[in-house]
């Protein structure tokens, strides 16, 4: 849900308003943002996505050197190779976050 320009100002107007009148709050409100647990949507897929790939390239390797078929051996590497992009893009992804969330905390002090 995006918030209209006026809405962003009356909602920064209100934030001003209790950072200079209820400085203790706004300091318990920031402690407990830095406890709370990141909230993720569709994070059920990611956490399924890299160990089904790891899982289906390990069942292709076993099968490769059964059969020894060079074909299914291939199929198994690039599987391995497709999940070791899934989780490195999913870490740069946090980490771009981490840094994004970092830059804007910095900015309001």
């Amino acid at each position: 849900m995006m918030l209209s320009q006026h809405e962003r100002r009356a909602l920064s107007d209100i934030e001003e308003h209790l950072r200079a009148s209820e400085p203790e709050l706004v300091r318990l409100l920031e402690c407990f943002h830095a406890w709370a647990p990141p909230q993720h949507r569709r994070r059920g897929v990611r956490r399924v996505v890299g160990p089904a790939g790891l899982a289906l390239a390990a069942v292709l390797l076993a099968v490769a050197f059964t059969v020894r078929s060079a074909d299914v051996l291939l199929l198994a590497v690039t599987v391995l190779l497709a999940d070791a992009a899934w989780w490195t893009l999913l870490a740069a992804t946090a980490l771009a976050r981490q840094r994004i969330l970092n830059n804007r905390e910095s900015h309001r002090r």
